[in-house]
């Protein structure tokens, strides 16, 4: 039954959930706040760090060398954990250990940071290899580096793996299209909650204390979910969409599951669009965080990176919001290879827009000085709201759009490929973004990211060609195996009633 039948024009768009469901949304709903605004935090707080303390190419060295490691390190651990836990098991392990870590950084990592530091050793090394000071000023601030990249992988295994596996478990297909897109409704209530907290004079002058929010919200994400999956268990025929066999695990370690993603083509190609994701912002970022760094250097204050970030995480949910009341709904109607393309293609867009005006931006110089304005901080703006902008489309298309490629899939699949794409596939992205500028940046840049932006925005552009066309094959593949998998449970309820 479609949405349009089931609900009124505005009720369609607004809030299309029956009342009956509120039952499962709305735990679900604010456990993906609290995420989210986690989320949001962690992500701010890690760039904010880096940029008032190192150069702006120490972000990049770091998903070069350090990032993608950590997430191989991770995703075993976590295979680890699925094969000898549970849904429940592994979630809460998760939250646990990234609660752990948090507070560690709070009470101990960053306010001692000063006196962990490797000074001496990065010094010596900078005086030698001056084109290499980003990874130098990462290693020498090695308690910041280790908090980015606790940040990074927050953002990779609670979200996108155990939160979206959980949901999926839960979740019928015919539910999915109205859940998911509304859903980064409330992904955007995280994201501005962050962005005020941001705004707090604690935080605008001592970021480390934005921990204290973290650390609160995964205590509730802990409270909120146990008492949710404890009502499941108590009335599992309320939950549970399908009633299915359970299967033997397959044990498979990391290098087994990245096999099995090889051999598979739908993975393949869903791993081309995470990936592309990923490449694409990380550069896009990368020219934007040093404008923003150049920027601040100028006028000296280093309370206006939480002001940019407070804005950019705001700007980001309430265009969330927007994009969902007034586009989410009808871009899904048009089907899925329909909404995943709006992603890619307002990146697209947006990029050409951008880069065009870095490149002509200082001839408005004589302009602005009339409206007490540069450039430099009109470039801040422009790459800041581009961002928003193709953030928000992300989470209210791109995501769910995602998500639901898995439904159809078996469970095996759904876990080990779903860990594979969505715990190394996300973070390849941004890793090889991050060697390509690195590399780029210390061949051709003398060690500036300002001088490397032609082949950044040409390299943008062919990786969003790629994307689009992998769009399109996976739409086609993702048609063929919704088909059979509503014919197989046809088959299985047509067995269970001849019994």
């Amino acid at each position: 039954m479609s949405t349009k039948k089931e609900f009124g024009n505005v009720r369609g768009v607004v809030f299309p959930i029956h009342k009956n469901e509120l039952r499962k949304f709305l735990p679900m709903a604010l456990i993906f706040i609290l995420i989210s605004f986690c989320y949001a935090l962690t992500r701010s707080l890690k760039d904010m760090n880096i940029l008032k303390e190192m150069n702006a190419t120490a972000i990049y060295w770091l998903k070069a060398v350090a990032i993608t490691p950590s997430m191989i390190f991770f995703t075993i651990l976590y295979g680890k954990v699925s094969r000898s836990t549970g849904r429940d098991g592994r979630f809460n392990a998760v939250m646990i250990y990234f609660f752990a870590f948090f507070t560690l950084s709070l009470v101990f990592l960053l306010p001692k940071k000063e006196l962990l530091q490797l000074n001496a050793l990065s010094q010596m090394l900078e005086e030698k290899f001056p084109s290499l000071i980003g990874l130098w000023g990462a290693i020498c601030h090695w308690p910041i580096s280790l908090f980015y990249i606790h940040a990074e992988a927050w953002g990779t295994f609670a979200l996108s793996v155990v939160f979206w596996t959980f949901v999926n478990e839960i979740t019928a297909v015919n539910q999915a299209k109205r859940f998911y897109s509304f859903l980064s409704m409330f992904a955007a209530i995280g994201s501005i909650l962050a962005g005020f907290i941001l705004k707090l004079d604690n935080v605008r002058t001592n970021f480390d204390q934005g921990l204290k929010f973290v650390i609160i919200a995964i205590i509730l994400v802990l409270v909120v979910y146990n008492y949710f999956t404890s009502d499941i268990k108590a009335n599992p025929s309320y939950y549970q969409v399908e009633q299915k066999p359970k299967k033997v695990k397959v044990k498979m370690s990391f290098m087994d599951s990245m096999k099995f993603l090889a051999r598979s083509r739908y993975l393949m190609l869903l791993s081309i669009l995470v990936v592309g994701y990923g490449l694409v912002i990380a550069l896009f970022e990368a020219v934007q965080k040093a404008q923003i760094q150049q920027y601040v250097k100028i006028t000296g204050d280093n309370t206006i990176y939480a002001g940019i970030y407070s804005d950019q995480q705001i700007a980001v949910g309430v265009m969330s919001i927007l994009v969902t009341i007034f586009l989410a709904t009808p871009v899904l109607k048009k089907g899925w290879r329909f909404a995943a393309s709006a992603t890619p293609v307002t990146a697209l867009v947006m990029t050409v827009l951008f880069f065009t005006f870095l490149r002509f931006g200082d001839a408005l110089d004589d302009f602005l000085k009339g409206f007490n304005l540069t450039a430099l901080h009109l470039s801040v703006q422009v790459g800041l709201y581009n961002v928003v902008l193709i953030k928000s489309v992300k989470y209210v298309l791109f995501d769910p759009t995602k998500e639901a490629v898995y439904i159809p899939l078996d469970e095996e699949t759904k876990v080990r490929g779903k860990a594979a794409v969505d715990g190394v596939g996300s973070r390849l992205g941004k890793s090889l973004a991050s060697v390509l500028v690195t590399t780029m940046s210390t061949l051709l840049g003398g060690g500036d990211i300002a001088n490397i932006r032609t082949p950044i925005v040409l390299m943008i552009i062919a990786v969003i060609i790629l994307w689009l066309i992998a769009v399109r094959t996976l739409g086609k593949l993702k048609t063929a195996a919704e088909a059979k998998h509503e014919s197989e449970r046809i088959g299985a309820r047509t067995v269970q009633v001849s019994k």
